[in-house]
């Protein structure tokens, strides 16, 4: 065999090996995927039903335990419709951990707005919670929680927990929950201020600002060209009060701190 062939047929193998590690690193990154998405799956079919599988009593000293519960609402990515769901707050004796239970799975944004909580309630309260454990958990319908949007609630829940008060559940909230204890503002309000009242919330609590927002209503345009019929769809932006829109139904107010959502939704 001359050179010319032996440099062909040494190119012919390495190229080979090259095409069959990138096939092998490929299969690699397939199964990798794959185990993320059946994880996911799992947490998904294992995340409680509805949002009643989270206990209801509000403050409860018999195991030691001071509980409290919230209504949270959210906007589902898949559908990017409204939908309620629960926050438990559970506090006990302790040396100052905070736990997010996270099941259903629980996106780190989530978790950190979780720990911001409990230190706003905290201050909020007076309570020194190096001396307690905090236990967080939602159920949401089996939806991946994630955003900080449940952080108003979450913050809300924990003081009633901390000072041994009720929450009222004909009431929900939607806000993040900042440095201070201000409320911030979020996302998805329209589609969760209907989700409320469907599910017969009396008072919607919404960040200051947002109680006028922006919706885009669907429009479809059918027109005929030369024979044929041509359906088209979109969407325009239409400005509306929630308060006015939703008159009679549900009432709708904005909130600035922490102190006027808790004067609303405390007893």
């Amino acid at each position: 065999m001359n050179r010319k062939n032996v440099i062909i047929l040494l190119l012919s193998i390495l190229l080979l090996c090259s095409i069959s590690g990138s096939y092998l690193l490929y299969q690699q990154q397939q199964q990798q995927l794959e185990a993320q998405t059946a994880l996911i799956e799992r947490l998904i079919k294992t995340a409680p039903a509805t949002p009643s599988s989270l206990p209801e009593t509000p403050y409860d000293e018999s195991d030691g335990l001071h509980r409290s519960t919230a209504t949270i609402v959210a906007v589902r990515s898949d559908t990017r419709s409204g939908v309620l769901g629960t926050v438990l707050v559970e506090v006990k004796e302790g040396t100052g951990n905070v736990l997010v239970n996270t099941n259903p799975f629980v996106e780190p944004d989530t978790q950190y707005s979780v720990r911001e909580a409990v230190e706003v309630a905290a201050n909020f309260t007076h309570v020194d919670i190096s001396t307690k454990d905090i236990i967080i958990s939602f159920g949401i319908n089996g939806t991946l929680i994630g955003g900080p949007s449940a952080g108003a609630a979450t913050t809300v829940a924990t003081v009633a927990a901390l000072q041994g008060r009720k929450v009222r559940h004909d009431v929900a909230i939607t806000g993040t929950i900042e440095p201070g204890g201000y409320i911030g503002q979020v996302g998805g309000v329209f589609d969760k201020a209907v989700a409320a009242e469907k599910s017969n919330i009396s008072l919607f609590l919404v960040p200051y600002g947002q109680k006028e927002v922006v919706y885009y209503e669907q429009q479809v345009e059918e027109r005929k060209i030369f024979g044929f019929s041509f359906t088209r769809v979109y969407y325009t932006p239409k400005e509306i009060d929630l308060g006015e829109y939703l008159r009679g139904a549900m009432a709708v107010e904005e909130v600035l701190t922490l102190a006027e959502a808790a004067a609303y939704m405390l007893v």
